[in-house]
């Protein structure tokens, strides 16, 4: 079985694990929209997931859910004529091209009838790195990724950057299984068959 990991953003992290190989077999990279417009990137997105499903012909797609909501963070403005900096709300607007970049990649799986899942990184991780695991200090999660990566001896892509989204995907990867599944009734039907082994007997009794 082919299982494909996603950790979507402008530049996303892509995981791909053949469940009867080593995890060390492990293919991953990215793909980066980051050049485009807001409407543009979603279509390239598209397209470059398009590519890698041809190459890959994933079973499964595990994908890190964007959140649902847009976060509000406060940031200084501009000083008024008392020379006091104000304090605005603001948003990323990253976290909205991300529902985009989501839906586009989602289209694909539904044309391609692949069934795909969502998962929470707060879902995830405590089952990839275990309970109570957090990075070391002055590192991140996606440091903390790397370091799992390299352990596995799984090849990363050549600059930091990218292996930081990478690796992620790598996580988002092995723990497909605790995706949740749209109420779709064959994706529903799919996945337990993937979870169960039944789908690969029923494909090799048709082969």
């Amino acid at each position: 079985m082919i299982v494909m990991g996603l950790d979507l953003a402008t530049r996303s992290g892509w995981a791909v694990r053949d469940s009867t190989k080593h995890r060390s077999s492990i293919l991953c990279g990215t793909f980066s929209v980051k050049d485009y417009q807001w409407e543009e990137k979603y279509a390239i997105a598209a397209n470059l997931f398009y590519r890698l499903v041809k190459e890959h012909t994933p079973d499964f797609v595990a994908i890190e859910r964007p959140e649902h909501g847009v976060r509000q963070f406060k940031k200084k403005g501009k000083a008024d004529l008392t020379g006091k900096e104000e304090t605005v709300s603001t948003i990323n607007p990253a976290a909205l091209q991300l529902t985009g970049i989501a839906g586009a990649v989602i289209a694909i799986c539904q044309i391609r009838n692949i069934p795909y899942g969502t998962i929470a990184a707060t879902s995830w991780r405590p089952v990839y790195y275990g309970k109570g695991a957090k990075p070391a200090e002055g590192q991140d999660w996606k440091d903390l990724a790397i370091a799992y990566a390299e352990r596995e001896n799984i090849v990363l892509p050549p600059t930091k950057a990218e292996q930081k989204d990478a690796a992620e995907a790598i996580g988002v990867c092995t723990c497909w299984h605790n995706c949740a599944i749209p109420e779709i009734k064959w994706m529903q039907q799919r996945f337990m068959e993937l979870r169960t082994g039944a789908y690969e007997q029923k494909r090799a009794a048709a082969a």
